[in-house]
């Protein structure tokens, strides 16, 4: 059963050129509150060079309560060097991002791969630092966030396509610097594509080919036991087609509301938001 009911929300200054915008959202636990975080950052790494230290990350806060965009409550932005990827996880209250760090060394600099988390209620932004094994994996696309129960996974891939394994590492209790290796993805008798995400009961959920009816064309998805490395299939299979799964959790925080409610907001020139200078001066 469904209240279906939504609230549309504009979001303003949406950046691109030099400047890209990447958006969260959760509840806040304390007030309930549903909140879009936006946050605005130098694209590239290679654009950093000319943007002047000065200039920090811009951050708003969206809470359905005001029907307005904000500053957070707290101060303590991430420094300009860092760049996102597109995962993003809520866990307990709080929002994960992975990011890319850039290092700079006496023959140039290299890339650190870290967590980006902001608590909810207080608004808080913190680096959380990766095993080594994560932190310096490359290429950085071959690791990806998930949520297992109420923690917070790394998904780590190695090998080729045709003989590829996923090491799965958990944030211990919510402490950052606590990952542990808990277990590996292997499937001998079948291609892994993805692992888009994990049951209830903490079995993840895979994206294998279906190469015992349609080789190489149908991906179904499976339930994955890691110790008994045994495949259950859940009847889900689709040719040429890539799976997507999604947290949700169930709420009557719409109840009292109008469906469809839509909150707007002034549009901005697009000149300025493309040269990257307006969106840093609301």
């Amino acid at each position: 059963m469904s209240i279906r009911k939504a609230v549309d929300v504009v979001v303003p200054n949406v950046a691109y050129g030099k400047y890209a915008t990447r958006l969260g959202f959760g509840v806040c636990g304390k007030t309930s509150d549903p909140k879009i975080v936006k946050v605005t950052y130098v694209d590239s790494w290679k654009d950093m060079e000319t943007i002047p230290d000065s200039i920090p990350w811009q951050v708003e806060v969206f809470t359905l309560s005001m029907g307005a965009w904000r500053r957070p409550f707290s101060s303590n932005l991430p420094h300009k060097s860092i760049t996102f990827h597109y995962d993003q996880v809520v866990v307990d209250g709080v929002l994960y991002w992975f990011v890319s760090d850039r290092i700079t060394t006496d023959g140039g600099f290299r890339s650190l791969n870290l967590i980006i988390s902001f608590d909810i209620t207080s608004e808080e932004f913190r680096e959380i630092n990766l095993p080594d094994a994560l932190a310096h994996h490359q290429p950085y696309y071959e690791l990806s966030m998930s949520k297992r129960r109420e923690s917070l996974v790394v998904l780590q891939r190695s090998g080729d396509a045709n003989d590829r394994v996923f090491f799965v590492w958990m944030m211990k209790d919510g402490v950052p610097k606590s990952f542990t290796k808990i277990f590996t993805i292997c499937t001998p008798d079948a291609t892994i594509i993805s692992v888009p995400g994990f049951r209830k009961s903490g079995e993840p959920i895979i994206e294998i080919l279906d190469d015992f009816r349609h080789p190489h064309e149908d991906s179904a998805l499976v339930v994955y036991e890691p110790y008994s490395k045994h495949i259950n299939n859940i009847g889900i299979s689709e040719w040429l087609c890539s799976f997507s799964l999604y947290n949700y959790m169930e709420t009557l925080l719409l109840h009292d509301q109008p469906d469809l409610t839509t909150i707007d907001f002034p549009d901005f020139p697009a000149d300025d938001i493309e040269s990257g200078e307006q969106e840093l001066n609301f």
